[in-house]
């Protein structure tokens, strides 16, 4: 059995990889794998450099995260719209050819009706996404608002001193 020069796992003969870690494996006998475990043999070298995640999966967050520009918030609000009304349109033809079907075929129980109500809830989330997406954003950045308001008042009765009692009250 041969190891990973890199993380010490066990590789199987034919193996161009590890498995555990993605270093190229180049053959049993070569740089690549050892045929003693890594703890046993000289410390590991380093591998390749991790190559860098691709854009799309990477998350943005705070000042990575770039805003977008006028023409690209309308560019993706035309192009929801656009697979919004694909998605309605679609519904419809599908389903009135559906019923046309039924009708031809003796018109016995309404079997339509439960690709129209599961279908139905699709298109309703995506009807619920649209509306979400493009009014918001805006809703969005007012509760963002409302909760660092909340934050700042909470900081500033934290760090105010307490009110100083008058010596006429203690006196009693």
């Amino acid at each position: 059995m041969a190891y990973c020069h890199r993380c010490g796992k066990e590789v199987e003969a034919g193996d161009t990889f590890c498995h555990a870690c993605g270093s190229t494996i180049t053959s049993a006998g070569a740089a690549g794998a050892s045929a003693v475990p890594p703890a046993v043999s000289a410390p590991p070298s380093p591998g390749p450099p991790a190559a860098p995640m691709p854009p799309l999966a990477a998350p943005l967050y705070g000042e990575q995260a770039r805003a977008e520009t006028p023409q690209e918030i309308a560019e993706r609000r035309v192009k929801q719209r656009l697979e919004l009304w694909w998605h309605l349109g679609s519904y419809v033809i599908v389903n009135v050819f559906l019923i046309i079907v039924w009708g031809l075929t003796g018109a016995g129980y309404p079997w339509f009706a439960w690709v129209m109500l599961g279908w139905g809830i699709g298109l309703a989330f995506h009807i619920m996404h649209y509306f979400m997406d493009v009014s918001g954003e805006a809703r969005r950045q007012r509760m963002i608002q409302r909760e660092m308001d909340k934050l700042q008042r909470k900081q500033v009765t934290e760090e105010a001193p307490p009110p100083a009692q008058e010596k006429g009250q203690d006196e009693g």
